[in-house]
């Protein structure tokens, strides 16, 4: 099943190879407080792997893509029958 997204950014298109998720936590002693009041961060990220024409695969961010089609059809083709039974 190949799904094509643009990369909204370059403009280019790219074939979807896969997703990542991941959620962090980092806790380190502070500097006054140390252990006592740590500096806490977290995050989670969110990933896409995409390839291009030559097989080069790259990471970028999800929001800065968007799916174009799936096996050849277009994502409004296939969501269209759904449309219309609202």
């Amino acid at each position: 099943m190949a799904v094509i997204v643009l990369h909204e950014e370059s403009g280019k298109y790219y074939v979807l190879v896969g997703t990542g998720y991941s959620f962090f936590k980092d806790s380190r002693p502070s500097f006054l407080g140390g252990s006592l009041f740590p500096h806490e961060e977290e995050g989670e990220l969110k990933y896409a792997a995409i390839s291009d024409e030559d097989g080069t695969i790259s990471w970028v961010q999800t929001d800065e893509i968007k799916v174009i089609e799936i096996n050849g059809v277009r994502i409004g083709e296939i969501l269209k029958p759904f449309d219309e039974r609202r």
